[in-house]
């Protein structure tokens, strides 16, 4: 019998224009991807009662019990099983300078229970160039979305199993299924069983937990591409760097942007200029 795996993916990074950290208005973040992880489908429930119960012992003290407050003071109605904590908010560059031991150990487990099911981390994404002339965040999305349905295809093909995908909701919904249903029949992605199922995050546990791995990858992307601009960000790599490149399969942040010169190459490229330039002198005197 083929062996089926559900794919959880949420964006990281942001598909608008960028051109620097400090500019006013076009300053969110130099890559843009989609990224979460697998699992066998028969030990997802199995890792969602996990993850509900991570929440709980995380946040029993006083982010629950805040919610619950704000819920009874609208008059609204409190179901535990559908509220969520935003991985941009628990992994903050302060939450973990602050709560290191708490983050790093909830994050190991979180890991090491994908793993030990049979599953991986997986994301995908680019650099993009700076500016915003000719920037098409559709197009950046689409570029993205084409790449991970090719990469967890030729995965799966290599293990004999086939693939389902549950993403967070978006807007470019109607277009996220006609690319994936182009992929599947047109380009012959035979792993993809069916287009991906867009849902609400506060729903799904599992959304939830790619969410936080998105807001990792996010901070390793950027520190990766741009480290100058996020010197911050380097806590990250320090303590989920090595983590994340263990546990992915087939995951990378593509970069074809031009990179500056290492101080060695301008060292010899300044000695080539000064001995060619020595040598042009030499030759007026002689002459």
């Amino acid at each position: 019998m083929t062996k089926i795996y559900i794919v959880y993916l949420d964006e990281f990074g942001h598909d608008g224009p960028y051109i620097s950290k400090d500019h006013p208005k076009h300053c969110t973040h130099p890559v843009f991807g989609l990224g979460g992880f697998a699992l066998p489908a028969n030990r997802v429930r199995d890792f969602s009662h996990f993850f509900f119960k991570l929440k709980q012992q995380l946040f029993n003290s006083y982010d629950i019990p805040e919610a619950r407050k704000k819920a009874q003071e609208k008059n609204e109605k409190f179901q535990l099983s559908c509220w969520e904590k935003k991985g941009s908010k628990q992994y903050s560059v302060t939450n973990l300078i602050k709560y290191k031991g708490y983050i790093t150990t909830s994050t190991n487990r979180m890991i090491n229970k994908i793993t030990s099911f049979g599953g991986f981390l997986f994301y995908v994404g680019e650099a993009k160039r700076v500016g915003i002339e000719q920037h098409n965040p559709q197009m950046t999305y689409k570029s993205s979305f084409k790449e991970m349905i090719k990469r967890l295809d030729n995965e799966f093909k290599n293990q004999d199993a086939q693939f389902l995908i549950f993403m967070d909701d978006h807007e470019m919904r109607n277009e996220i299924v006609k690319e994936a249903i182009y992929e599947m029949h047109n380009m012959e992605k035979y792993q993809l069983l069916e287009a991906p199922v867009q849902v609400d995050s506060k729903l799904y546990q599992t959304i939830q937990c790619a969410d936080w791995l998105c807001a990792i990858y996010g901070k390793l992307s950027f520190y990766d591409v741009a480290p100058e601009c996020c010197s911050e960000y380097e806590i990250f790599k320090r303590y989920f760097g090595d983590r994340v490149a263990e546990a992915q399969k087939r995951s990378n942040v593509r970069n074809t942007l031009p990179k500056p010169p290492k101080q060695d190459q301008l060292d010899n490229l300044l000695q080539k200029f000064n001995k060619n330039d020595k040598i042009k002198s030499f030759n007026k005197c002689k002459q």
